[in-house]
């Protein structure tokens, strides 16, 4: 059965196959704000935080990304990933105006399968075919360490129960 998140109260299904705590991170490779393709192998040895959402044109996106960013900037070995279907020159930009350094934006542009690949893919509604909002930790080892699924496309996601999961 899909999992579920909702826009407005307006239920959206979304793609079944989000990683199990323990089991380890798929394959991906994405687009760097320089178009170049990165891959989860450029973060090996390092802890990660990936975070999914639709695009960073609404509030709630631009404040999660800048939520992460303050949050995450000091932690040890920790890399933060923000994924999107965002082109790298938008995000590019927003990091200028936001003055945020902290936090590495990933594009959807090359590598959509990533998005049915980590199970976050939204396959109903008139956003069908953008990532759904999910936090994901993983370790050193590419360990996930905590998974969300937010169920409310406008609600943040639990920063802290994410932020957990890398003292344990």
């Amino acid at each position: 059965m899909p999992n579920a998140t909702a826009l407005l109260d307006d239920p959206i299904l979304v793609e079944d196959d989000l990683p199990g705590l323990g089991q380890t991170l798929p394959f991906f490779q994405l687009v760097n704000h320089d178009l170049e393709d990165v891959s989860l192998e450029a973060f090996r040895g390092q802890r990660k935080i990936l975070h999914f959402f639709p695009g960073i044109d609404t509030a709630t996106s631009a404040n999660s990304v800048r939520t992460l960013d303050s949050l995450t900037a000091n932690l040890p070995n920790t890399v933060m990933l923000h994924i999107s279907p965002d082109l790298p020159f938008t995000m590019t930009r927003f990091y200028a105006a936001e003055n945020l350094s902290t936090g590495i934006h990933l594009s959807t542009m090359r590598g959509r399968d990533m998005l049915k690949n980590y199970g976050v893919l939204m396959m109903t509604s008139k956003l069908a075919g953008l990532p759904a909002r999910v936090l994901m930790v993983a370790d050193e080892n590419d360990r996930v360490l905590h998974v969300e699924l937010v169920k409310e496309l406008t609600s943040e996601p639990d920063y802290a129960a994410a932020l957990a999961a890398l003292q344990k």
